[in-house]
């Protein structure tokens, strides 16, 4: 007798497999009936010319015996988990409280398969049954669906007669909400609820499929830190519900930031020195800005005294820089330079007379920021007849998209505990930006961090085309010769793609927009491997003890990656075959500009850093927090351009997603004295239907399938996964 794994492969004691039987004069198989005979009966590969019979049975060597643990042919899949139901029902059964148990697979009011316990007698606590299974069995083997009987239906055989076991009643036994029972759960629940924007949360409710994503992760972090606690995302992402996450939660002890004030010089990060590497035209004029609309209008002194707060609560804001012969040096100045400056600018007439005075305006003040003598951030209050309009903008170098969300959260707070005649009271800061950056270059040339190299020199030794079939060339790369195209899909399209479509690959929401733009890629090119330019927050947890979740500054990784579009024909391995792609990336491409800019030259001699995509993809997350209990909105008015239009476009195509007032939108600006228009809008509907082809193919698998990132296991491929499931 032989315990089988994949491949026929012997199984180890304690490893469960097949049991099959080999031997001299063993049945060579059915009598004409060649189909049962290729099914249960396989060559021996230890015996040349026998065959081994395979009985069907799961089992496991233990102290020299075999341990039967059931059916093969009983095995469901539940939540992506292949789960042997009689494993379910020996347990049961060894509890003094069961006299008999039976478990079934049925399906769930969304269609699920799901796992039914039918327990005697009747009168059985299954609240207790409950969790004594959880003391033996995982979360995702504990029965859904629990129904109790004075006896089991049995078959004339004294089998339990499946057939007539009665249907559970899927609306109690399902979805149901589970309210907070302990202090850490009330939290949470609290957190949750502020973050994503919903009512009533439960302990089993799944943050990822409420459409929380990685930024509102760290957002959900941060509110958590002010508390005293502390989480790491990867024990979110692997435990999604509150009442599995509770036992990963810590209190914030260890090295506390420095709530003084910082000043000095700062380390340039990555990103910065990317910037400064491009020496861009008009370096000053590169920012980042929003609009605010509140239609009862702001108070000048307030806001004016809400962003000096803001200027001295976080630290980056003071930063100015000189330019000198070998290098930038970056300089965070004192409170002395923490001086709020409010533009107030009267605006008469109705909105279709003054939208072009009110850009031009902006434009003034988004282009007057001066690097060097500082004041990075830059307020105009446009009072007009339908309320006031205020421009914020700050320069690129000291703010990035999470940092626009601290800082009208920020803005909000003080401004309404001004409102209410308090005294500004902001949460704790986090590690400041200078300690990032001086932590960030010590572990540039640490050990932990030089692992990761291979895997970009590996990638930067591919062999794929970056350039993307242009109408035209042109020497002039100005941005002002910039045009944008976008399309938005319908709220019930986004609520599908933030919450229903996760469910089938246990994705996240840039395995499904790249898989989406992949594909259209592909069929724009007529290549199947693309190279593309990625951004992330960068904001990722790669040094102990250091926390930046409350931390304004500008963070951003970009990192290249190829999108591998070789199984475009199966949609549904080409999603998993991007997810575990994108999996693979090394701490979500943060380490890239590290490597690229801050370590040794003699650590990274052999990598190229060669690859130079015309494309760059980002998605910047869910924006429906731009209001706080109505205080304002984002105005539709223009603000100006961000970017001066003299400046060097860096990328021939920018790709960048977001969602907001619960709708996504893709926009696509391009360059066009290379591209069509036409060129770009086809683009476009082709990214658009393959992402409503993704959301659809999502939507119609049942349950959920997992992948090897799933199991924890790097080296596993997708082709090793599926062999491995079919047997068992």
């Amino acid at each position: 007798m032989y315990i089988l794994g994949e491949g026929n492969q012997v199984q180890p004691e304690g490893v469960a497999g097949e049991l099959c039987v080999a031997g001299r004069g063993l049945a060579r198989g059915y009598l004409n009936r060649e189909d049962e005979t290729a099914k249960r009966f396989v060559a021996d590969p230890f015996v040349p010319g026998e065959r081994m019979y395979r009985t069907g049975d799961l089992v496991k060597w233990v102290n020299g015996g075999i341990e039967y643990i059931g059916r093969i042919d009983q095995q469901v899949k539940v939540r992506g988990y292949r789960i042997e139901l009689s494993e379910i029902e020996v347990q049961l059964a060894q509890l003094s409280e069961v006299q008999d148990a039976a478990v079934t697979a049925v399906k769930d009011k969304g269609g699920h398969t799901a796992i039914a316990a039918y327990v005697t007698p009747e009168t059985a606590d299954i609240e207790a049954l409950k969790s004594s299974l959880k003391e033996t069995l995982p979360d995702y083997m504990i029965p859904a669906f629990w129904v109790t009987l004075n006896e089991l239906p049995v078959t004339a055989n004294g089998k339990v007669d499946r057939k007539a076991l009665p249907e559970p009643d899927i609306e109690a036994g399902s979805g149901e909400y589970k309210a907070p029972a302990t202090d850490m759960e009330e939290l949470l629940a609290g957190i949750w609820q502020d973050v994503l924007g919903i009512s009533e949360i439960g302990v089993s409710d799944n943050f990822f499929s409420l459409g929380g994503d990685s930024i509102k992760g760290i957002q959900m972090a941060s509110r958590l830190n002010q508390h005293g606690w502390k989480l790491e995302m990867k024990d979110l992402f692997q435990h999604p519900t509150i009442e599995e996450l509770t036992q990963y939660v810590e209190r914030a002890e260890g090295k506390q930031a420095d709530q003084g004030p910082v000043e000095g010089e700062v380390i340039l990060t990555p990103i910065q020195r990317w910037f400064f590497e491009k020496n861009f035209t008009n370096k000053h004029h590169w920012n980042q800005s929003v609009m605010l609309h509140a239609k009862k209008g702001f108070d000048p002194e307030r806001v004016e005294k809400t962003l000096q707060a803001l200027i001295e609560h976080h630290d980056a804001l003071r930063m100015v820089y000189r330019e000198e012969p070998k290098d930038v040096v970056q300089y965070n100045r004192g409170l002395e330079a923490a001086s709020a400056q409010l533009e107030i600018i009267q605006i008469e007439g109705q909105a279709k007379d003054y939208e072009d005075r009110i850009e031009r305006e902006a434009e003034r003040l988004q282009s007057s920021i001066d690097l060097q003598e500082g004041g990075l951030l830059k307020a105009g209050l446009f009072q007009a007849e339908d309320g006031d309009h205020l421009l914020l903008a700050i320069h690129h170098l000291v703010v990035d998209g999470v940092s626009w969300r601290i800082l009208l959260e920020d803005f909000a707070a003080v401004y309404t505990q001004l409102k209410q005649g308090n005294e500004p009271v902001l949460p704790q800061k986090t590690h400041s930006f200078a300690e990032y950056a001086e932590r960030v270059q010590d572990f540039a040339n640490s050990k932990a961090f030089l692992k990761e190299k291979e895997y970009w020199r590996q990638l930067e030794e591919q062999t794929v085309a970056a350039k993307l079939p242009k109408d035209r060339e042109s020497g002039d790369q100005r941005m002002k010769h910039t045009k944008t195209i976008e399309f938005s899909l319908t709220a019930e399209e986004t609520e599908q793609l933030t919450t229903k479509v996760h469910e089938a690959y246990h994705t996240e929401m840039n395995d499904i927009l790249l898989t989406a733009f992949g594909l259209a890629m592909k069929e724009w090119t007529g290549q199947d491997q693309v190279s593309v330019h990625l951004e992330g927050h960068g904001r990722e947890e790669i040094i102990e003890d250091l926390t930046i979740s409350r931390t304004v500054g500008w963070f951003t990784s970009m990192y290249p990656m190829v999108l591998d579009m070789k199984h475009a024909d199966d949609l549904g391995y080409q999603l998993k075959q991007m997810k575990e792609d994108i999996r693979h990336v090394p701490n979500k491409g943060v380490g890239y500009g590290i490597l690229r800019y801050l370590t040794a030259p003699e650590h990274k001699e052999d990598v190229a850093f060669s690859i130079q995509p015309d494309v760059s993809f980002n998605y910047l997350g869910q924006f429906d927090e731009m209001s706080d209990a109505g205080l304002f909105t984002r105005s539709e008015l223009p603000s100006g351009q961000s970017l001066s239009p003299e400046t060097e476009k860096p990328n021939a195509l920018d790709v960048v997603g977001y969602i907001e007032n619960g709708k996504l939108t893709m926009t696509l600006a391009y360059h066009s004295l290379e591209f069509h228009e036409k060129t770009i809008k086809t683009f476009s509907d082709s990214f658009k239907a393959h992402l409503l082809r993704v959301i659809e193919h999502c939507l119609s698998q049942d349950g959920t399938e997992l992948t090897p990132s799933d199991l924890g296991d790097d080296d596993l491929t997708l082709d090793e996964l599926d062999k491995l499931m079919e047997i068992f």
